[in-house]
C-alpha cells in the first residue's frame, strides 16, 4: 500500500483545522474515573539505576473491538467524532475505527511495526518501527508513489508517561516526538489518545471510551 508521510498529512489536517514491542510497567489500563481536561504527564522511571530493564511487549496498541472511542478535537477537525472499533477480517492484524460503514481509520500492528491509515484507502498517517525503547530513535517509513521509501526519525521521548484526558488517566503512555515538534501519545488497548502540534497545542484527543 502506498503511504503519505505523517508530516505531510499532519500539515493537511492542521490546514483543515486540527489532525510490539514496547516497554511498559505493569499498570497499563486506563482509569476511567479521572475526568479532567488538564494534562499531567510524569515519567515513572525509577531513580534507582540498578532497576531491572522492563521487558518488551508486542501487539499492545490496538483499540479493543466492540468499544466506541470519542475524540475532540477529532482526527479531521476541531469537532467531536465517535468511532466504533471492529475487526477487519480482510487485513491481518488490523482493527478499524469507523464513524460509519466505510468512513474511519485502520490500525495495523505486528511485531515489526504499528501503522495507522485511512480505512479502505492506500493513505497512511504513519508506519512506525518496533521495538520502541525510551530515549531511542525509531523510524516512520513513507511508501512513496514511485515505489521508493523514505524514513523519518522519530524520538521515543517516554514509554512511561502518565496522561490525563476526559477519557481517564492513562499510565505508561508512549510519547513520540517528530522532527517538526509534533507529538503522538499512544496507550495500550487504545492507540492514539492525543496528538499535539509543534507549539504543544492539542490537535486530537480521546475524550471517551465506552
Amino acid at each position: 500500500m502506498k503511504k503519505w508521510s505523517f508530516t505531510t498529512l499532519l500539515i493537511i489536517v492542521l490546514t483543515l483545522l486540527p489532525i510490539s514491542q514496547i516497554e511498559w510497567g505493569t499498570q497499563a489500563e486506563a482509569s476511567q474515573t479521572g475526568k479532567t481536561n488538564n494534562e499531567a504527564i510524569s515519567n515513572n522511571a525509577s531513580t534507582d539505576k540498578a532497576v531491572k530493564e522492563k521487558a518488551p511487549v508486542s501487539n499492545s496498541f490496538m483499540p479493543k473491538v466492540n468499544r466506541s472511542y470519542t475524540y475532540k478535537p477529532s482526527f479531521e477537525d476541531a469537532g467531536q467524532k465517535t468511532y466504533t472499533a471492529s475487526k477487519n477480517n480482510s487485513i491481518e492484524n488490523s482493527v478499524e475505527l469507523l464513524e460509519n460503514d466505510y468512513i474511519g481509520y485502520t490500525y495495523i500492528e505486528d511485531q515489526q511495526q504499528l501503522a495507522l491509515g485511512v480505512a479502505y484507502s492506500d493513505i497512511f498517517f504513519f508506519s512506525l518501527s518496533y521495538p520502541m525503547k525510551e530515549k531511542t530513535t525509531i523510524t516512520d517509513t513513507d511508501y512513496l508513489y514511485d515505489g521508493t521509501t523514505e524514513t523519518t526519525p522519530v524520538y521515543v521521548e517516554s514509554t512511561s508517561a502518565t496522561v490525563k484526558t476526559k477519557a481517564g488517566t492513562f499510565h505508561n503512555v508512549v510519547v513520540l516526538n517528530y522532527p517538526n515538534g509534533s507529538k503522538i501519545y499512544l496507550a495500550k488497548d487504545h492507540g492514539i489518545i492525543r496528538i499535539t502540534d509543534f507549539e504543544g497545542n492539542i490537535t486530537t484527543e480521546l475524550i471517551s471510551v465506552k
